[in-house]
């Protein structure tokens, strides 16, 4: 059996968020959600009534960058919730020193906007799916092809 890949699934749409996810976990993946760039890099840490920070939002914050430290690939949407958009998270995400550079994204959106797309390319992003023209399947396909060590 060979090892199951982590994929990192960033949309705002919940039904389609979780149509994502069943059909990546169906498809032999480990999936992490967001719906945000703020959520996807770890949410602010939550204080209790009294002003400190609370022992489940340390582990909380601590466990999610585990998680983003196994992260295989990345499915991005270009709108989300809250005032960032898949240009910020992919600006941010390079940004850490390298230490992130090999991850590819996929950004997985409605927006066909051709300088949008030259500006994800010119960040670069793997590929740009516009979502009306291509099957889940298809995009899975493509990632899966793309996550294949190299001969």
């Amino acid at each position: 059996m060979k090892n199951k890949k982590t994929i990192l699934v960033i949309e705002d749409e919940k039904p389609l968020l979780e149509a994502v996810k069943t059909k990546l976990e169906k498809n032999n993946f480990n999936v992490i959600t967001s719906r945000s760039v703020m959520r996807a890099f770890g949410s602010p840490l939550e204080e209790d009534n009294t002003g400190g920070v609370t022992k489940d939002s340390i582990i909380e914050a601590l466990k999610h960058i585990e998680d983003l430290e196994r992260v295989d690939a990345i499915w991005l949407d270009h709108n989300l919730l809250g005032k960032e958009n898949g240009l910020d998270f992919v600006t941010k995400f390079k940004s850490n020193d390298g230490k992130w550079s090999k991850i590819p994204i996929f950004v997985v959106s409605n927006t066909s906007d051709d300088n949008l797309v030259k500006t994800y390319a010119k960040l670069g992003v793997n590929h740009y799916f516009i979502k009306a023209e291509h099957k889940l399947e298809d995009i899975i396909k493509e990632i899966n092809m793309c996550l294949e060590p190299k001969k």
